[in-house]
C-alpha cells in the first residue's frame, strides 16, 4: 500500500467529516462479532486510519486493540483521540506500520481483526499475505470483519456522489467520482469547502483502489479460514474446523 498514492496524508483533513454514518452501520456487525470476548482478548485492527472505527470497536466490545496504521497524519489524529479517552488509552495500542510489511509488529496471537475500508488499497499479492499472516495468528475461536464491495454498473449515471457537512460558519462537501465514471482500479475525489455561496478553496485527491468483493477474499484466503458473508458489503473470516 502506497500512502503517497492512497493521498492520506492531504485527505486527512476532510476524511473524519464523512465517516460517520459507515461507521454507525457497522457497529452492530463489531458487536456481534466481538461482543463475547474478554478484557484479555486482542483485536488487531488493520488500517485503523484516524481512529473513528477504533473507537466504535472499543465502544461494542471489553478486548484490548492493536491499531496499525501507516500514514503520519492519520496516525496522529488516532493517537490523540485514543489518548483524549481515558478507555481507549488504557485499551488500545497505535502501531506505526502498514501491511503487510509490519506485521510482525503486532501480536503474536489475536483473538479477532477488522479490516474495514482499506482491502481495496492493497495489491493482491499484498491482501493474500495479509490474510495467511492473520490465518496463522488467528486462535481457533477467533473471528475477522471486512467490509466488501459490489462491482461498479457499467451503466451508472455519469454524476458525482455528494455529501455535505457543516461546521461553523464553513460547508464541506465531497464529491465522489460515480462508479460509470470510475477507472477499476482508482478512485478521484473532491472536497470543497463553501462560507454562504462563496468556494472559499477545494482539494482532489486521485489514488489506487480495487474493488475487492466477498468472491475475491474468499478466493484469498489460505486454507485454514473461511469466509462467511453476512449482507452485501460485511463478510466475517473464521477458522476452518479441524477435519
Amino acid at each position: 500500500m502506497s500512502i503517497d498514492d492512497a493521498g492520506y496524508e492531504r485527505l486527512a483533513e476532510f476524511h473524519d467529516l464523512f465517516m460517520d454514518e459507515p461507521w454507525q452501520r457497522l457497529g452492530p456487525y463489531v458487536r456481534d462479532a466481538f461482543a463475547h470476548l474478554g478484557g484479555d482478548a486482542v483485536v488487531v485492527e488493520v488500517g485503523a486510519g484516524t481512529g473513528m472505527g477504533t473507537r466504535t470497536i472499543a465502544r461494542e466490545m471489553p478486548a484490548r486493540i492493536v491499531a496499525l496504521e501507516p500514514a503520519l497524519v492519520m496516525r496522529a489524529v488516532l493517537t490523540a483521540r485514543m489518548a483524549d479517552d481515558t478507555d481507549l488509552a488504557s485499551r488500545v495500542t497505535v502501531v506505526a506500520g502498514s501491511a503487510p510489511g509490519d506485521l510482525h509488529l503486532l501480536p503474536d496471537t489475536v483473538d479477532g481483526f477488522v479490516c474495514a475500508h482499506m482491502l481495496g488499497h492493497l495489491e493482491r499479492v499484498a491482501r493474500r499475505d495479509l490474510l495467511a499472516w492473520l490465518g496463522s495468528h488467528l486462535n481457533p475461536g477467533g473471528v475477522g470483519l471486512v467490509t466488501t464491495q459490489q462491482a461498479p454498473d457499467p451503466g451508472a449515471a455519469d454524476e458525482d456522489i455528494v455529501e455535505v457537512r457543516r461546521l461553523g460558519d464553513y460547508e464541506y462537501r465531497a464529491l465522489h467520482l460515480s462508479a460509470g465514471r470510475a477507472a477499476a482500479e482508482a478512485y478521484t475525489s473532491r472536497y470543497e469547502v463553501w462560507h454562504g455561496e462563496t468556494r472559499i478553496r477545494d482539494e482532489r485527491f486521485s489514488g489506487s483502489w480495487r474493488i475487492v468483493g466477498a468472491d475475491d477474499i474468499a478466493a484469498d484466503l489460505p486454507p485454514t479460514l473461511r469466509l462467511e458473508p453476512v449482507d452485501r458489503s460485511v463478510a466475517l473470516i473464521r477458522p476452518r474446523a479441524p477435519v
